[in-house]
């Protein structure tokens, strides 16, 4: 290599000497860069032969190619300047130390991309067939993939392939024209052609890939699903938030009418069905016979216009009528029964005689206002051999439930709209299916009511309110008062003068007739009447208070008071039975009023202040009498109050054993085996708990069972009332709980600062200390402050619950820790650190 050495100083000092014309120079520069790539090409040869060579000598020879490189492109300058065109770029070659073999980027980039463009051909290939052929998509099943999820995943695949060929074609449009403008000196007819590809690249796949999503969305998912059904049925279930809603029918589906049934025609499987019936005919019309007389006409998007109606119990065949014109071009219709709808059990309705009662234009049509509409469901337990009655009806529509447990209900409408009324069966869950929409009419004259409130003895307040804001077609209006037994007029009042809202004060006790008659401004006349019945003696106010104790229960629990009131009935469920009989207020108190309480007719001395006690020791029945009078003012009150023994089939009863509150996680003992049955030839076979926080548990033999309670972080709540049903081998039943909650309060943080290598809690300077936590619970947050200049420190969740500090300033530190929890609190800690 001591002979390229030798070569550079030559060139060197003849570089500057240029005695010869201009060609015999080009002719001499070209022999010499002949020389120069001779020997490049020796000293790479060379140091790819000695791939060991140490690092100076590699530094050596890489030298030497870096001289001659120079030396290359200087000559190559000089030929440029001389005329010389056909000139050649010596480049600069990388030597890697034992390298056999360079790949270049280039080749890197061609084969990757080659790689792309067979697997975008391929992947053309396999969405082209799979759009030919949809029902392939139903084959993915097998590896748990839904027909939906498939179509899902061929339409992103489409997209994307679609995407990667636009910027194929964008980035050669770009590369094209950046060239046509930057490169000189060479044809530019190549980078046209580019351009042109690129551009072809790019609308073919905007066109194509348009095209196949396209293709792609018109594919029916329900027909991969349904591969063997033309139609598909659903119940329409509207409700006030989505007037839309749609229910599959499925085997399992019980259909009870009213029903609304909409159809969808699963066109591919059509095209298939109807091709075996007519062979190559070209459908033209396609209807749906419902089998109830009513008839739906394709639309054209699936789906059948409207919805059959079906209210009787009932089998019902649907029925594909098509139309098509034959190949003596005469128009044929034929009908092809397709599947049977079951109904299998109806409601029944009733309204007063004078209301509309009507099923038409696929809803339920009563009216006018207001109408209380009864529905039954007797047929459908019956129908559906349902041995509980149970049932949950929501009247309006509202997702309130109404009533429950009754087969039988009542609801009365006041306003004028279209309802969803529903119900619920929990013995059958979500497949028992009807809807219908119950469209309440508008009375053709405004509709009021009355109230009455009592604020004293014979003071009411009035109020009249008119259903469905009629009030505001009102013009005029006037009262009349009247005896209803006798149908004297008592009082007329001014409507205007009054208002609907107004004290009145009635004469004394009697039945009364109040009616209001209006006009409205279209000069229709109305009236509407209520009847306030005041029919105790006297014009006394009495509020008073029932509550009972029993051996079994020692303190006084309060009775339904309300309920006594109107049967004037006081049912013990056993005996002996203490009664406490508590008068709250009597209005008017007047300083004449005398009080009696009379036992069995006896009179009954008062144990405190208007408080009477009563022992009832056998089953007989015994009255309770309570008489006030004030003979100056001619007041007189009497009520009578009748005991009556009704032994409960189970008496249950559930305590807690040990204390009832405490910190989460609580745990509790309750116990219901004091609960006993009135009829020795039964007895108890199980309980089932519901603890009230959301866990169960059922068919146990035990009446003594713990449970553990936590506090409900997302709700704040740690209040509990646990019940118990108690079942029995005659069938009986009875569900009972806690009169006072269980009362669960949060989880008390406790938080410890520790320094594990300075328990003493004091160092040397420049020692490193490390602190550590002692908690309980999962904190949320940790913030760190050391007492000094330093910025404090912060983590999530455990990660800093141990922390190395190093200080290095002498001093008395504050050591401090924040915790936050997810449940808002915030625990705060501090020390004390010495550094000596």
């Amino acid at each position: 290599m001591a002979g390229n050495e030798n070569f550079l100083q030559n060139s060197s000092q003849t570089a500057g000497v240029n005695p010869l014309n201009e060609e015999q120079k080009i002719q001499e520069i070209l022999q010499e860069q002949q020389k120069l790539q001779a020997l490049y090409n020796q000293v790479v040869v060379y140091i790819q032969g000695h791939p060991n060579m140490t690092s100076d000598e590699m530094l050596k020879y890489q030298a030497q190619l870096k001289q001659l490189s120079e030396y290359y492109q200087k000559n190559q300058e000089k030929l440029k300047l001389l005329g010389y065109s056909n000139l050649q770029v010596n480049k600069d070659v990388v030597i890697k130390s034992g390298a056999t073999r360079n790949i270049s980027v280039k080749s890197i980039f061609i084969g990757c991309g080659a790689i792309i463009f067979f697997l975008v051909i391929g992947l053309l290939f396999l969405f082209y067939y799979l759009v030919q052929n949809p029902a392939q998509l139903s084959g993915l099943g097998s590896l748990g993939i839904s027909p939906s999820t498939a179509k899902s995943l061929l339409s992103g695949l489409s997209l994307t392939v679609m995407i990667v060929i636009m910027l194929v074609g964008i980035i050669v449009i770009i590369m094209n024209v950046y060239k046509s403008f930057t490169v000189k000196n060479k044809p530019k007819a190549w980078y046209y052609g580019g351009i042109f590809i690129g551009v072809f690249v790019l609308g073919l796949a905007l066109g194509a890939g348009t095209k196949l999503l396209g293709e792609i969305g018109k594919i029916q998912v329900d027909a991969l699903a349904n591969p063997d059904e033309v139609l598909l049925s659903y119940v329409h279930q509207p409700t006030k938030d989505n007037s839309t809603q749609l229910t599959q029918i499925n085997r399992n589906s019980i259909l009870i009418a009213p029903v609304n049934v909409p159809f969808k025609l699963l066109t591919q499987n059509f095209k298939t069905y109807i091709a075996l019936q007519i062979g190559n005919y070209t459908p033209q019309t396609v209807q749906l016979d419902c089998g109830n007389g009513q008839i739906l006409n394709y639309g054209g998007n699936d789906m059948f216009n409207g919805a059959c109606f079906y209210t009787k119990k009932g089998n019902y065949t649907a029925s594909l009528i098509v139309g098509y014109t034959d190949s003596q071009n005469i128009q044929q219709t034929g009908t092809y029964p397709i599947k049977t709808i079951t109904i299998a059990s109806e409601l029944s309705f009733s309204v007063p005689e004078d209301k509309k009662l009507e099923m038409q234009n696929n809803e339920v049509i009563v009216g006018p206002l207001p109408v209380g509409l009864t529905i039954n469901a007797d047929q459908v337990f019956r129908d559906l051999g349902l041995k509980n009655y149970r049932i949950s009806w929501d009247g309006d529509g509202d997702g309130n439930e109404d009533k429950a447990d009754d087969t039988s209900f009542i609801f009365n409408y006041e306003k004028a709209e279209v309802y969803y009324p529903s119900f619920t069966l929990p013995d059958l869950g979500k497949s028992a299916l009807f809807s219908f929409p119950l469209r309440v009419e508008k009375s053709l004259t405004p509709v009021c009511k009355f109230s009455f409130d009592q604020k004293k003895v014979n003071d009411y307040v009035v109020n009249v309110e008119f259903l469905d804001g009629g009030e505001r077609n009102i013009s005029d209006y006037s009262y009349l008062v009247m005896d209803h037994a006798t149908n004297q007029v008592l009082d007329e009042l001014q409507g205007k003068t009054y208002g609907m809202s107004f004290n009145y004060k009635f004469q004394g006790q009697g039945s009364y007739l109040f009616r209001m008659n209006f006009i409205t401004n279209e000069g229709k006349r109305g009236s509407c009447e209520d009847i306030v019945r005041l029919t105790d003696k006297a014009s006394y106010t009495v509020n008073y208070e029932l509550s009972s104790s029993t051996p079994r229960v020692s303190s006084f629990q309060k009775l339904n008071t309300t309920q006594i009131q109107e049967t004037k009935t006081i049912t013990l469920s056993e005996v002996p039975t203490k009664l406490k009989f508590k008068i709250q207020s009597i209005e008017p108190k007047t300083y004449d009023s005398v009080v009696r309480m009379l036992y069995d007719g006896r009179p009954v001395v008062e144990t405190n202040t208007d408080e009477y006690l009563f022992d009832v020791r056998d089953s007989k029945e015994h009255t309770i009498t309570l008489q006030i009078e004030d003979k100056v003012r001619g007041l007189q009150y009497q009520e009578t109050l009748t005991t009556k023994i009704g032994l409960d089939d189970i008496v249950g009863d559930i305590k807690v054993i040990g204390e009832k509150s405490g910190f989460s996680p609580f745990t509790t003992t309750l116990d219901a085996s004091a609960t006993k049955l009135n009829d020795p030839d039964d007895e108890i076979a199980y309980f089932s708990w519901d603890f009230g926080d959301g866990k169960t548990q059922n068919n146990l033999s035990n009446a003594v069972i713990k449970h553990t309670y936590y506090y409900n972080v997302e709700k704040n709540q740690g209040t509990f009332k646990p019940k118990v049903s108690v079942f029995t081998k005659k069938g009986r039943s009875l569900t009972f709980g806690l009169e006072d909650p269980i009362i669960v309060n949060k989880q008390l943080i406790k938080l410890d600062i520790s320094s594990t290598s300075h328990p003493t809690q004091e160092a040397r300077l420049g020692e490193p200390v490390v602190f550590s936590l002692d908690f309980n619970g999962l904190p949320e947050k940790i913030y760190w402050s050391f007492g000094d200049e330093s910025q404090p420190l912060s983590c999530n969740g455990r990660e800093c619950i141990e922390m190395t500090k190093t200080f290095d300033k002498k001093g008395t530190y504050t050591i401090k820790v924040t915790m936050e929890f997810e449940d808002e609190q915030t625990v705060e800690q501090s020390m004390t650190f010495r550094v000596r």
